[in-house]
C-alpha cells in the first residue's frame, strides 16, 4: 500500500540533485585531477548507472552550478570547481 505525501518543490529537487552530483564529482576527481568530457561522461554513467544522455545532462548541470569547470590551461579537460559542503 502506498501513501501519498505530496510532491517536493522544484528548489528541493534541485538542491538534492546538486548535493548528489557534488558527491559524484568528489569521487571522480578524488582519483584524478583532470578529466576529459568523454571520460567524465563514462564515469558518471558508471557511478550513477545512467544512460549517456542523462550523464551529459548532469555534466551540463554541474558546469552551470560550477561544481566542475574547464581547466584554464587546457580547455580539453575538466577540473573540480566550487563545491558547497
Amino acid at each position: 500500500m502506498h501513501v501519498y505525501l505530496g510532491e517536493k518543490n522544484k528548489a528541493e529537487k534541485e538542491k538534492r540533485k546538486e548535493t548528489e552530483l557534488s558527491g559524484v564529482a568528489r569521487t571522480i576527481f578524488g582519483k584524478q585531477r583532470y578529466c576529459t568530457y568523454v571520460d567524465l561522461c563514462e564515469q558518471i554513467q558508471s557511478v550513477l548507472d545512467v544512460k549517456e544522455r542523462t550523464a551529459k545532462s548532469y555534466i551540463r548541470f554541474m558546469r552551470d552550478r560550477e561544481i566542475i569547470r574547464k581547466d584554464a590551461d587546457n580547455s580539453g579537460y575538466f577540473i573540480i570547481g566550487h563545491i558547497n559542503g
